[in-house]
């Protein structure tokens, strides 16, 4: 049985700074940064890429990450920067569609049918894309979201199992998440200052998902931010934590990601503390 402890390590966390909002996509380390576009349903999509120098002879990890709700690719991509930090990998910032909402503002579809499946037959769409462009590894595909990327990083863990071998969301909650899908290395982050009225929904959201990754009761501490949920067969490893910081990509949130990433690919099914 999971014995869930709420009181879990915190890491110093930064809030990140206005100027990253501001900050350039400038840097030697890239030769190809790109739009992809491509018309679904007669709509027009887009993402924009980031991708390494290219060789013949290497295979990339690739990596796509989906902003919050009211965001777009290139002012997320402007704050959160995984792709100067991952300085080997592809890193794809796809763009949302606006929501029925009020104000209008984009983002993603949270369920099965909603918006005629219009942000899975996307990223169909861009998985095709990219493996004709670039020389990913099937075996180092990943999937990351915040907010309402992170609700449709649910839904990708649902209905699209086989696309990614590791998942993340931050700050997103499912306490009723249930799927019939295999299970999946997971890294789940949530801003500790988010608001208490939270609590309990990040709380039965954790344990959801180490329902999912059928959670064994061992676990361990992570790094110096998080647990770790070791598996029992035909589980995979789950890791989670809270942030010193509210609804906001997290500082070393990066750092976190690329390493589970890392280890999900390296391990299997399972992942070390993260200590040397």
């Amino acid at each position: 049985m999971l014995h869930f402890n709420p009181k879990i390590p915190v890491r110093r966390i930064g809030i990140l700074l206005a100027a990253f909002l501001l900050a350039g996509f400038s840097g030697p380390a890239f030769a190809d940064r790109q739009v992809i576009k491509m018309t679904i349903d007669d709509v027009e999509r887009s993402a924009l890429v980031f991708a390494p120098k290219k060789s013949a002879d290497t295979m990339l990890p690739l990596v796509l990450v989906y902003h919050g709700r009211g965001d777009d690719s290139g002012k997320f991509a402007r704050a959160v920067k995984l792709h100067k930090d991952w300085k080997n990998a592809v890193v794809v910032y796809p763009r949302g569609l606006f929501l029925d909402s009020k104000p209008k503002m984009r983002g993603w579809q949270g369920r099965v049918g909603e918006y005629n499946d219009r942000d899975l037959k996307f990223t169909d769409r861009l998985l095709q894309r990219l493996q004709t462009m670039y020389p990913v590894d099937p075996q180092r595909t990943y999937v990351a979201g915040f907010s309402s990327g992170g609700h449709f990083t649910f839904l990708l863990l649902r209905e699209r199992t086989e696309m990614f071998v590791a998942y993340s969301v931050i700050g997103a909650l499912q306490p009723d998440f249930q799927s019939n899908s295999p299970a999946k290395p997971f890294i789940f982050l949530f801003g500790r200052d988010e608001g208490s009225q939270y609590q309990e929904q990040w709380v039965n959201t954790v344990k959801a998902l180490a329902r999912h990754n059928r959670a064994s009761g061992e676990q361990i501490e992570y790094e110096d931010c998080c647990t770790l949920l070791y598996p029992k067969a035909e589980g995979a490893t789950m890791v989670y934590g809270l942030y010193s910081a509210g609804h906001i990509w997290p500082y070393s949130g990066n750092q976190r990601l690329m390493r589970f990433f890392k280890q999900a690919s390296d391990g299997a099914q399972t992942v070390s503390s993260g200590k040397e």
